[in-house]
């Protein structure tokens, strides 16, 4: 997970803290499961402390060179009356560099870590936290359905998203995880579980099914009195809250290795059709084999695609109800074309067609869940022409964007002929900022996001919105529902569509340059007055192709 200004901020306090030796037990518990956690809060802190320790060599070779203090007298008295708050004043100014510098998250080489951690852990005092930054991926979230996270968790990944080790908890639900060995485990809430390494976990609480293929062999499931090991095989784990345990094995073999309550060993081999009950003793008893008690991938795809059925649904109904606002002046749902059409149709109840676009190049593919369609942007000159005219003082642009890749040119979204006043852009830039800029009478006003398309969102749906408000002079971004940057207007009063181009920049007709999208775009929508946050979280809940733990109702400005 990426860095924002805002985590950069917050975590710079919370390493002045620490250095100062000043962290609450509440500061204490956030540091420590924020490092824990985000790969890149390890290393911002291995960099910031890497910059203490040199600054404080670094002072103590000029305190060390007499005839250097003797020219700078008045700078070594103030070092040695600070000597103590080097480190502090280090994460200081490299935290203020970062902030008026860097306002994106920010990445940096995963070399030297082992050197940095050995010259600071006694220099710093620093928590020993080392070990972390070697944590591995161990598994894959695949798939899911109905997920709702433990109260107080702050893992919550995304399909797709890599798994390092450590808890992985849900409160119900049904996920899948792929080990990064081979073997692939389903698991249904409540479940309580520890990642171990890339060939087995623990299980404190729920229901697993494991399959294990050939090169995943010996799997291994810690239960509360032992532990299952695969010998290549399909079977299903449930740990119960009082600590007894099921195993069932549905083809091949696993070994049960445990201890019962007077510490004698207990081993046990079960084969295809065998099952057996440990009680919260560890005293093993052979069972009956159920029929259809955990659920498999199978399964897993059945309830998944009527979910995203159910959920389709609801947004189909929440975007007939979104295009006939009296504040959407163009909405794109993308959805019911033909893979042959070449017109995107507006959907805002119209009946002279004029907001309706004209695709070039283009090619519809699935959308961001099944059944859905998008617009897919590949080619140079892939672009669809939009017929807008019309000058607004306040409006919000949004958008369903999948960036395949990102040149350095950036990744344009929306833009109007360049050569009027209050011409709008709408783009990505090359370091992943959500970008909107305005043509006044001098100059390109530019409004820049923090980084939005980190290299581990290239090729995943995010949701974004970008407001104008002309009467209170502001501009925010959002991403995913989220605000992520706001900003004064300068000089712009209003903003003028006319002869817009989504997907596509081309400065004049038939000449270059051009900066075309490398991606996909699934809805669209310009209203013409400033949404909030609040609006913009409903919006992006209500079409979200990850499932969410509540209903949301789309409240409109």
């Amino acid at each position: 997970m990426s860095l924002s200004d805002k985590d950069v901020i917050e975590l710079n306090e919370l390493l002045d803290r620490l250095v100062e030796k000043n962290l609450s037990y509440e500061q204490k518990k956030r540091l420590e499961n924020w490092l824990s956690e985000s790969a890149e809060a390890r290393k911002f802190y291995v960099s910031y402390i890497d910059m203490s320790v040199s600054l404080g060599y670094y002072a103590d070779e000029i305190l060390a060179d007499d005839e250097k203090a003797e020219k700078t007298k008045g700078v070594g008295t103030i070092i040695q009356i600070f000597q103590p708050w080097l480190p502090l004043a280090a994460l200081l100014l490299f935290g203020a560099y970062l902030y008026f510098t860097l306002p994106a998250p920010i990445f940096w080489s995963d070399e030297k870590y082992e050197d940095v951690a050995k010259n600071t852990s006694t220099k710093n005092d620093a928590p020993n936290i080392y070990t972390l930054l070697d944590k591995p991926t161990v598994a894959v979230l695949t798939k899911s359905v109905g997920l709702k996270w433990n109260a107080g968790s702050s893992n919550h990944p995304d399909n797709g998203s890599p798994i390092q080790s450590g808890e992985f908890s849900f409160a119900k639900g049904m996920a899948q995880l792929e080990f990064m060995q081979g073997a692939t485990a389903i698991l249904e809430g409540p479940m309580q579980t520890n990642l171990l390494h890339a060939n087995g976990l623990s299980v404190e609480l729920g229901k697993l099914r494991a399959h294990v293929p050939k090169v995943a062999h010996g799997f291994t499931v810690d239960l509360p009195m032992g532990k299952v090991i695969d010998l290549g095989t399909d079977f299903g784990v449930e740990v119960h809250p009082e600590g007894s345990a099921e195993v069932y094995v549905y083809r091949g073999k696993v070994s049960y290795q445990g201890f019962d309550f007077n510490g004698n060993e207990v081993k046990k081999e079960l084969s295809g059709g065998e099952a057996i009950y440990l009680d919260s003793f560890g005293v093993l008893t052979p069972l009956d084999m159920p029929s259809g008690n955990f659920a498999g991938s199978a399964d897993l795809a059945s309830r998944s695609l009527e979910n995203a059925h159910r959920r389709r649904a609801a947004w189909l109904q929440k975007s007939h109800q979104l295009s006939s606002a009296p504040n959407t002046l163009l909405y794109y749902g993308f959805d019911g074309h033909d893979s042959w059409s070449r017109v995107l149709k507006d959907e805002t109840k119209r009946d002279d067609g004029d907001g309706d676009g004209a695709v070039i190049g283009c090619k519809w593919t699935e959308g961001r869940w099944p059944g859905k369609s998008a617009l897919q942007f590949t080619q140079d000159n892939d672009r669809v022409c939009l017929n807008i005219n019309q000058s607004l003082k306040s409006a919000t642009l949004v958008a369903w964007l999948r960036l395949d890749s990102l040149s350095q040119q950036g990744a344009p979204l929306l833009f109007s002929r360049p050569h009027i006043e209050g011409a709008v852009g709408w783009a990505v830039n090359g370091s992943g900022k959500l970008v909107l800029e305005i043509k006044t009478s001098n100059i390109f006003e530019k409004y820049e996001s923090a980084v939005a398309f980190s290299p581990d969102r290239l090729g995943k749906w995010l949701h974004l919105a970008t407001s104008f408000d002309g009467d209170n002079k502001w501009v925010n971004h959002f991403v995913n529902g989220r605000s992520f940057s706001r900003e004064k207007i300068n000089q712009a009063e209003s903003i003028s569509l006319r002869k817009g181009l989504l997907g596509h920049f081309q400065a004049f007709p038939d000449r270059n340059p051009n900066l075309s999208l490398k991606g996909s775009i699934d809805e669209f929508a310009i209203f013409d007055s400033a949404w909030d946050e609040e609006a913009i979280r409903e919006l992006y809940e209500v079409g979200c192709p990850r499932e969410q733990t509540f209903s949301p109702q789309l409240a409109l400005p």
